[in-house]
């Protein structure tokens, strides 16, 4: 039954993978998208409508892997499962903290008033566009999704 577990925790990952794909090129693309208020409202509101299935999707990994080492007790033989839980959690908080405010800032400063203007001026709307924060938000994730691998390939601690 483990192997059913294990397979149902990697296509929960293929699929917050898939999900979270969507957001990641929704916060790149909104740079080049520039000076089109339009367009950035639109791709950050598409990282917005992916939010629900990424969370889902995340939740599902979570339990079929937790399910997966309890099935499989693999929570009792090394640490690795354990720091793979305390990794994954650090990373989509660190990523959400930053991810979730930028993201909502941006629909803010693209949101159009009713007398034509925009809550954030073109200025303060590029530089928050043009700043670090997507390239830092990105390698959060990478260097997460990294150790996440190297940790379930080589099960350290085992």
């Amino acid at each position: 039954m483990t192997e059913l577990w294990v397979f149902l925790h990697i296509l929960s990952v293929a699929l917050f993978l898939l999900f979270h794909g969507v957001q990641m090129w929704a916060m790149f693309s909104l740079e080049p998208a520039l000076p089109d208020r339009e367009k950035i409202f639109d791709r950050a509101e598409q990282s917005r409508m992916a939010s629900t299935p990424m969370y889902v999707s995340l939740g599902l990994l979570v339990a079929f892997g937790v399910i997966a080492g309890i099935d499989g007790d693999r929570f009792s033989h090394g640490w690795w499962l354990w720091a793979a839980i305390v990794v994954l959690l650090v990373t989509v908080g660190l990523m959400s903290a930053m991810a979730g405010p930028f993201m909502k800032k941006v629909r803010a400063g693209t949101t159009r008033w009713a007398d034509g203007s925009y809550a954030m001026p073109d200025a303060e709307l590029e530089a928050l566009l043009r700043g670090p924060r997507p390239r830092v938000i990105s390698f959060i994730g990478v260097a997460g999704l990294a150790i996440l691998l190297w940790l379930m390939v080589y099960k350290p601690g085992v």
